[in-house]
C-alpha cells in the first residue's frame, strides 16, 4: 500500500511540473514527448508545392574556390548579440560567398521569427542569399505555419555555379526528428538524378545524425534504423558533408567516406558559441570561429 501510494504521489508531482512547463511559453517540453501538429510528409508536402511554383535557386560563385558561412540554433530570446556579431563578420568578408546557411532553430517561444528576420535583413540588403532549414524549435507551439509564411519552405535544393565546377547544395527537413517517407523518396531520387553532375554534395539539415544522449527527447533524434539508412545513402551517391546543429556541441566525423559535421550553437551568453567558415573547391576544409 505505500508503494502505490508513493508512486501515486511522485506520478501527480510529474503531471502538475508537466502541467505548467507545457503552459510556458518559452519551453515546449511536450514537443520533447510527443510529436504534434503537421507530420513529417505534411511538411514535405507543403515544402514542394512553393518548390513548384519558385522553382529552384542557382547562385554564382566569382571564384572556383569560396568561403561558406554556416551557424545554428541562435535560439533568439530577447538579445541578439552573437546573431549581430555573426552578420557583421560575414557582411564585411571580402572572400565570403554571395550565401550562407542558417541550420535551423531560430529563436526560442512562440512570439514569431520577426527578431530573426529583422536582424539577418542587412544580408539581403547587401544583395546576398541566406538558406535555411527548420529545427525543432521552429516547429514548437504550431509553429510551422509561421515558418512557412516567412521562409516559404524547408526542403529544397539550389546549386552553385563557379567559373569551372559547380556544387550542390540539398536542405533537408529534420525538426521533427524524422525526414519521412516522402522527404526520404525525394532526397534519394534528387541524389541519383545529380550524383556525378556536380563537384561536392552538401546536404544541410538541423538535427544530427549519430545521437550519444537523450538529451533532446526522442522526438527531436533520428532512430538509429533511420540513421544507417541515411548514411548508407549518403555514402552510396557521393555526398561529400552532411552539415547539422541541434546539439549545441562540435563534432566532426567521417563515416562511410561522409564527413558528418556538427556546429555549436550561436545561442548568446552559450560557452561555447561559435560559427563555423567553410572553404569551399576541390577540397573541402573547416574553420570554427568562437565567440568569447
Amino acid at each position: 500500500m505505500n508503494s502505490e501510494r508513493r508512486d501515486m504521489k511522485r506520478f501527480l508531482i510529474i503531471a502538475v511540473l508537466f502541467s505548467g512547463l507545457t503552459a510556458c511559453d518559452k519551453y515546449y517540453f511536450r514537443g520533447m514527448i510527443a510529436p504534434e501538429g503537421e507530420t513529417a510528409n505534411q511538411r514535405f508536402e507543403q515544402s514542394m508545392e512553393y518548390n513548384a511554383i519558385h522553382g529552384n535557386e542557382s547562385v554564382k560563385a566569382g571564384s572556383d574556390n569560396y568561403l561558406l558561412y554556416v551557424f545554428s540554433d541562435t535560439h533568439i530570446d530577447g538579445s541578439t548579440n552573437n546573431l549581430d556579431r555573426f552578420v557583421n563578420a560575414y557582411l564585411s568578408d571580402i572572400q565570403a560567398s554571395p550565401f550562407l546557411l542558417c541550420l535551423g532553430d531560430l529563436e526560442n517561444g512562440k512570439d514569431g521569427f520577426g527578431t530573426f528576420t529583422s536582424h539577418t535583413a542587412p544580408i539581403a540588403d547587401a544583395g546576398r542569399r541566406l538558406f535555411l532549414t527548420a529545427g525543432n524549435h521552429d516547429l514548437y507551439f504550431g509553429r510551422w505555419k509561421d515558418f512557412r509564411s516567412n521562409f516559404n519552405a524547408s526542403t529544397y535544393w539550389f546549386e552553385v555555379v563557379a567559373p569551372s565546377a559547380k556544387d550542390l547544395y540539398i536542405s533537408l527537413e529534420s525538426g521533427g526528428g524524422t525526414l519521412g517517407t516522402s522527404q526520404r523518396a525525394w532526397l534519394e531520387n534528387i541524389l541519383e538524378e545529380k550524383s556525378g553532375a556536380y563537384r561536392n554534395i552538401i546536404v544541410f539539415t538541423h538535427t544530427h545524425f549519430f545521437m550519444k544522449d537523450f538529451s533532446q527527447g526522442h522526438t527531436s533524434n533520428f532512430a538509429l534504423e533511420e540513421t544507417y539508412d541515411l548514411a548508407d545513402l549518403f555514402s552510396r551517391y557521393g555526398v561529400d558533408l552532411v552539415i547539422s546543429g541541434h546539439d549545441h556541441y562540435r563534432e566532426d566525423t567521417l563515416f562511410k567516406g561522409v564527413e558528418f559535421l556538427v556546429l555549436d550553437c550561436l545561442e548568446d551568453n552559450a560557452d561555447n558559441a561559435s560559427y563555423a567558415i567553410l572553404s569551399i573547391g576541390d577540397n573541402i576544409k573547416v574553420n570554427f570561429i568562437d565567440i568569447k
